[in-house]
């Protein structure tokens, strides 16, 4: 079966391309060979990007089984674990996920929101005003303050620690030299370094950690670990956790339909993925859509106009982000501009039929996010921010797709969504934002996601 054309440069440098620039190199390549391409990366089969909403279709509707996208982001198991969701597939996804969607749903739903609204506003009341800051910080500040509420449960001086060390270890493992090790390294040997401190010389083991740039992240790592399992001990012992309501509890409570619980080993991947996909990823949306609305005024007008209507001469409640439709468009619209992670894939077990293409085993089918977003033939005037083609539309699953699809979409897509319509919210309820920088901001890596280079500058007034 013959693949899509695509770059015939070194894999090396293909691989090169999409670490330095991914967006300039996806759209050189869409421009060159269409709306699906191959692209070769080394150690790696070949991955057929496809941004037709025909072949997005065909890749989410597949079969799980003969289309696993666990070992799509195999790439994510030296962080996350070999036990997290988006690395299993099969009966073990099924098990896990099946666990995991209860803390997600429901009233719960408006408990999280309280802890949202009170952490941003807590933000906000310490910006300065009148001088430049760095929105992007902020919100991982806000978010990470969220996830340890609703997911970890913690509070004061155990919150403070966790945080401390949580925020170490998210910036080790985004900044570029934890970006390398996880995107140009096979897993195994990622996993590897990530343990190693000592080197065997003759069957002595010397210590070899002043020499190792990575140090601080596998020290970092192993700080992050053993919090993790010693909350673990602690809530096992104790007789309040099935009283609880944060994740966390609900997870030591849960029992597949065998009636097992899941091990400390599951517990502390899940709780890795929930932190790196709920905090840094959200907190990522966050700045990018502050970025446009702080460039477009009318848009900034019009959100503010919608949360005065809604809220009257009364705070804004939690219960009111759902009234807030042009708000919910402007974040679907940022998320549409620019989804912070730009590929979503599936490695194939059998040929099969994606597009207008046979695929043979072992290729990877993926979708493309960012490509597919910006697809003309899909969305009028793609380049152009305009949250109204949202209002009153509820986009196709394969059109509009930042947080996966099929039976893999993100667990926590309604969390997500529920977060950031409650920050923005009280953000644009009690302070108006001025951008800063009058030039492009220019999208850099941050592990797998792409973030705003310089933080998305604003002045709040």
């Amino acid at each position: 079966m013959s693949l899509p054309p695509g770059p015939t440069t070194a894999p090396a440098l293909q691989m090169a391309r999409w670490i330095r620039a991914p967006i300039p190199f996806m759209h050189d390549c869409a421009r060159k060979y269409g709306d699906t391409f191959t692209l070769r990366f080394p150690r790696m089969p070949p991955l057929v990007l496809f941004s037709d909403p025909a072949a997005i279709k065909d890749i989410f509707t597949t079969d799980p089984d003969d289309a696993h996208a666990g070992e799509a982001n195999l790439i994510l198991r030296s962080i996350l674990g070999e036990n997290s969701l988006l690395l299993l597939d099969g009966k073990r996804h099924l098990r896990e996920r099946k666990m995991m969607m209860p803390p997600f749903h429901g009233e719960r739903m408006r408990e999280y929101g309280e802890a949202m609204r009170e952490a941003t506003v807590r933000r906000i009341e310490a910006w300065p005003r009148g001088k430049p800051f760095a929105i992007h910080g902020e919100m991982q500040a806000v978010t990470l303050e969220v996830i340890l509420k609703t997911v970890f449960g913690l509070e004061g001086a155990e919150m403070a620690r966790m945080r401390t060390i949580l925020t170490r270890f998210v910036d080790l493992g985004t900044s570029p030299l934890g970006t390398l090790l996880l995107l140009l390294l096979p897993p195994d040997m990622t996993e590897k370094l990530l343990v190693t401190d000592s080197i065997d010389i003759r069957g002595r083991h010397v210590d070899v950690s002043r020499l190792l740039p990575w140090t601080p992240l596998v020290r970092a790592g192993r700080d992050v670990d053993e919090s993790l399992y010693a909350e673990l001990r602690r809530r096992r012992s104790s007789t309040e956790t099935a009283q609880r309501n944060d994740v966390l509890s609900m997870l030591l409570s849960a029992r597949d339909e065998q009636g097992n619980p899941m091990s400390d080993e599951e517990l502390r991947d899940e709780m890795m993925t929930l932190l790196l996909a709920g905090h840094e990823t959200t907190a990522t949306t966050l700045a990018w859509t502050v970025h446009f609305i702080s460039r477009h005024p009318d848009v900034h007008a019009k959100i503010v106009a919608e949360i005065e209507r809604v809220r009257g001469d009364r705070p804004l409640e939690v219960d009111d982000v759902g009234k807030l439709e042009f708000l919910d468009a402007t974040i679907k619209e940022s998320m549409r501009l620019m989804p912070i992670i730009s590929l979503v894939g599936r490695r194939l077990k059998k040929p099969l039929h994606i597009g207008a293409y046979d695929l043979d085993t072992g290729v990877g089918a993926v979708g493309c996010i960012h490509l597919t977003h910006q697809n003309p033939a899909v969305w009028s005037d793609p380049q152009r921010f305009d949250p109204q083609r949202f209002v009153g539309l509820k986009p196709s699953a394969y059109e509009w797709f930042p947080f996966g699809g099929g039976t893999r979409r993100c667990i926590g897509m309604a969390f997500a969504m529920y977060e950031m319509r409650i920050v923005l919210a009280e953000i644009f309820a009690r302070t108006r934002l001025r951008a800063v920088d009058a030039g492009e901001v220019v999208p850099v890596r941050r592990g797998i996601t792409l973030a705003p280079k310089g933080g998305v500058r604003v002045i709040a007034e």
